[in-house]
């Protein structure tokens, strides 16, 4: 009998797959943690990327013209407890924001205006400010307990061509965007409004 003499073989590298393998699992988890990093917006919270609303509304507010329509919706006999207006210039344009904030925790009732027809008063003051400039214009509703109920944005054109009788009350609808959080709170709030 003759003794084979054979070579060991070479071994098999299983050290580069399980390294493969770890570089692979690493990518993974990484892919992972900035997709929950991205949907946690934890950049913009931390201050590492400005939101849009940041970029857009970037500069001071206008104090003058926020004023003129305080006192212009003052004029009209309108409640003005409770009531405060801020004049955003849109960063990089001629256009400006106004956002109107009616805080019934301050006192804000739209019962106790003198006008016969607040809203329709309200959206004739909002209309002139147009003239200065404002593009858009925007109110936000705050209940009694402090709690926003309803945010409400529209063109400026649309506020205008309504003040002017040239669109009815269905056609400047159909150009707000509305939005609420609680929508059982806020109508529960316009019903005592209402009453």
């Amino acid at each position: 009998m003759t003794q084979e003499n054979s070579a060991p073989g070479k071994p098999i590298k299983k050290k580069k797959k399980h390294i493969a393998g770890m570089v692979i699992l690493a990518l993974i988890v990484l892919v992972i943690a900035v997709g929950a990093l991205l949907f946690f917006k934890v950049p913009q919270n931390i201050g590492l990327i400005k939101s849009p609303a940041e970029k857009m509304f970037a500069t001071t507010p206008d104090r003058a013209k926020a004023a003129t329509i305080m006192t212009s919706l003052q004029q009209a006999g309108l409640n003005t407890s409770g009531v405060e207006v801020y004049v955003i210039p849109v960063a990089g344009t001629e256009h400006n924001v106004a956002m109107v904030v009616l805080d019934a925790s301050k006192g804000f009732d739209i019962s106790k205006s003198k006008s016969a027809d607040p809203v329709k008063d309200f959206l004739k003051v909002i209309s002139s400010a147009q003239a200065d400039g404002v593009t858009r214009t925007g109110v936000a509703y705050i209940s009694e307990e402090g709690k926003q109920l309803v945010t409400a944005t529209v063109p400026m054109d649309a506020v205008a061509a309504y003040a002017k009788g040239t669109i009815t009350d269905k056609q400047l609808m159909e150009k707000v965007d509305v939005g609420t959080d609680d929508i059982a709170s806020f109508i529960s709030e316009i019903s005592g409004q209402l009453k």
